[in-house]
């Protein structure tokens, strides 16, 4: 597999527009597994710098307040690397769960090959923030778009799913899930505070 930029720039547009496909070729690859922990590693430190870099080209409110929330680049590499891994698990289990048969190290070279097409969009959504900022917020949501369409191709691919939509409702459903469950662990965790 050629990991030149270009050949990656070329498989990410390719995998945008056959997603089935792109990830059929991804997990072909068959990398060693440190090179698919080392490239985790990497997408969250990457994030984590792009992410800080999109908040000091924030007016200056803006920054104040997200701020708050992403404190430092490391923390919030260590978090997205950790919201990337328990996506692996959960991508892996759920599916299993479900009938599927794919297989945890695929599971993590696909994570990180999501991530790597939306480190693109994130690089054009700072492109847009400098040059047309009333744009940058269209570039979100086809960023969030653009997620579920992957996610669920990927997982469908992974597994040996059919169905693409049913695929789609389960991510939404594990998403639902996820967020309802975290929203009751953090109300614990304040509530012990105050």
């Amino acid at each position: 597999m050629d990991l030149t930029l270009s050949n990656l720039l070329q498989m990410a547009r390719f995998t945008v527009q056959s997603p089935r496909e792109g990830a059929r070729m991804v997990m072909k690859a068959n990398l060693p597994m440190p090179a698919r922990w080392s490239a985790l590693a990497l997408m969250a430190v990457v994030s984590s710098f792009l992410a800080h870099l999109s908040i000091r080209l924030m007016p200056v409110a803006s920054q104040v307040e997200m701020g708050s929330v992403m404190t430092s680049p490391i923390s919030t590499a260590v978090l997205q690397g950790l919201l990337m891994l328990a996506s692996v698990y959960a991508i892996f289990w759920v599916g299993r769960w479900r009938g599927g048969m794919g297989s945890f190290a695929d599971a993590l070279i696909l994570m990180v090959w999501l991530q790597f097409i939306l480190l693109i969009l994130q690089v054009i959504q700072i492109a847009v923030q400098i040059i047309l900022p009333p744009l940058t917020d269209l570039i979100g949501f086809v960023s969030i778009g653009l997620f579920l369409w992957l996610i669920s191709n990927f997982i469908a691919e992974l597994h040996g799913f059919r169905s693409v939509f049913m695929t789609f409702l389960g991510v939404l459903a594990t998403l639902f899930v996820a967020g309802f469950v975290l929203s009751f662990a953090l109300l614990a965790l304040i509530g012990g505070r105050i």
